[in-house]
């Protein structure tokens, strides 16, 4: 209970440094002799003071209602019981027994690579959300020491009172920033609230340091060591396959179906780049205003321990672990099914697509983006690849090629108008159902013919520049329309 007794006793102050304010008002004023302030003078230091005195009120209404308003972050994973995952079920029992406390109600999924909790301050349900990206990853000793280190904060209390904590930090930043920065009356609530960040700060890492110490005697100093290299080299490559393969997917107007499943091999088949990873130096970050202690602080401070290192894949903990991937895939398949229904908007049956489609289209959307910026250079419209031809054959590369490279030389232009050409002709060959893009996790999608073979069409862009005519033959000869672009 130590963070929300701090967080209680600030949140008074908070209303104390309004108070204190308007006490000095009153002070000023009764001090001043009568006789010697012209009436016109004090009439205007009651009104400051009564607008002052407004300002106050404002502040700490605003901050009060955004803390009172304020809603629970919760995950809607799909739970694990203890047929799904025998193992993890086993773990985190023993895990709670050695920390001290019991185990939580519910042990559930998230797409996070992290681990969080929730418990209820009156019904004391408690709530553990682990990352399925983490438990593809990790060893079962990483693991146990990211539970323990979780349970020792259940069994510290530190998790009942994180709610009331959250909203007190609300309530002290909202009415802080609730003025405007040259409002004289909001210079106290920020100074206060540079005051609440440093103490509430100093208690959160102290209530790190305590869970790590439960979780290195738990797991051992080894396991623990990993488990902090490996959280952060998952989130990296989580963060990559999200940019790499699942964003451009995504605004394309799609998603993958099997995502965790997509992300178990984007790691297998990019584990020299994971192993680099895990190799790092971990993050540090001596900001006095983190509310967590770096990484490389919390594993400077672990205590040396000999428990015997447990390297099993995490994974083994679930028992069917593609149906784990599923649910939670389905769960947030369906929350992007009912936000768009919100929106008005049905989810189409093509937008779910598996990995080698999803890149495909993904692929095609940002060729298409591309076309379309090139052909809005030159200023063209519609199928813009017949008439890019049309004007080659009229002896116009100048005037076609310019827009696009306009300080190049008269002499430059046929081989820098290959690249842009080249970009036309693919997405013809695309449109064509000619060539589709080849789904890779290691490699960028790589564009091949329909029976599989690379399909390179240089070539034929070189010979678009001369002979125009000859390469839309060849082009159909093919199956290419120029028309499709």
């Amino acid at each position: 209970m130590g963070r929300a007794l701090v967080s209680m006793v600030m949140l008074c102050g908070l209303v104390g440094v309004a108070a204190a304010q308007l006490t000095g008002f009153v002070v000023l004023l009764r001090a001043i002799p009568p006789g010697r302030v012209a009436p016109v003078g004090f009439v205007t230091l009651v009104l400051v003071m009564f607008g002052w005195a407004g300002c106050l009120v404002y502040a700490l209404g605003r901050g009060s209602w955004r803390a009172l308003r304020q809603r629970d972050e919760r995950s809607t994973g799909p739970a694990l019981d203890a047929d799904q995952a025998p193992g993890l079920w086993q773990l985190v029992r023993e895990v709670a027994e050695e920390a001290g406390t019991r185990p939580p109600h519910e042990v559930r999924l998230m797409s996070e690579p992290n681990v969080r909790y929730t418990h209820a301050f009156l019904r004391g349900r408690r709530v553990l959300y682990v990352g399925l990206p983490l438990l593809q990853t990790m060893t079962v000793g990483q693991a146990r020491f990211g539970l323990a280190h979780f349970m020792a904060h259940f069994a510290a209390g530190h998790t009942r009172w994180v709610g009331f904590a959250i909203r007190a930090d609300t309530a002290i930043v909202t009415t802080a920033e609730a003025l405007r920065p040259t409002n004289p009356a909001a210079w106290a609530f920020r100074g206060y609230r540079w005051v609440y960040r440093l103490i509430d700060n100093a208690v959160c890492r102290r209530w790190e340091f305590r869970a790590d110490a439960v979780g290195v005697r738990v797991a051992g100093s080894a396991d623990a060591v990993g488990a902090m290299h490996e959280i952060w080299a998952v989130i990296e490559a989580w963060n990559s396959f999200y940019d790499f393969h699942l964003l451009p997917g995504s605004e394309a107007g799609h998603l993958p179906d099997d995502l965790y499943g997509g992300f178990a091999e984007f790691v297998a088949a990019r584990k020299d780049e994971l192993d680099a990873l895990r190799a790092k130096p971990l993050p540090a970050n001596p900001s006095r205003w983190d509310p967590f202690p770096s990484s490389a602080t919390r594993a400077a401070r672990f205590p040396e321990s000999l428990a015997v290192s447990d390297g099993r894949p995490a994974t083994s903990l679930i028992l069917d672990l593609a149906a784990a991937q599923a649910a939670l895939r389905a769960v947030e398949l369906e929350a992007t099914r009912a936000a768009l229904h919100a929106l008005g908007r049905e989810m189409e049956d093509d937008m779910v697509l598996a990995w080698p489609e999803f890149t495909h289209a993904a692929t095609t959307a940002q060729l298409e983006r591309e076309a379309d910026g090139i052909l809005h250079t030159i200023g063209l419209t519609g199928p813009g690849l017949p008439q890019v031809l049309q004007m080659l054959e009229d002896g116009d590369l100048d005037e076609v090629a310019r827009p696009l490279f306009p300080d190049a030389a008269p002499e430059e232009l046929p081989e820098l108008f290959l690249t842009p050409l080249e970009v036309l002709l693919n997405l013809a060959a695309v449109r064509a159902g000619q060539a589709v893009f080849r789904h890779s996790w290691s490699e960028p999608a790589e564009l091949v013919a329909s029976d599989g073979s690379p399909l390179d069409l240089t070539k034929a862009a070189e010979r678009a520049i001369s002979d125009p005519r000859g390469a839309t033959a060849e082009l159909a000869e093919l199956g290419i329309g120029i028309w499709r672009a």
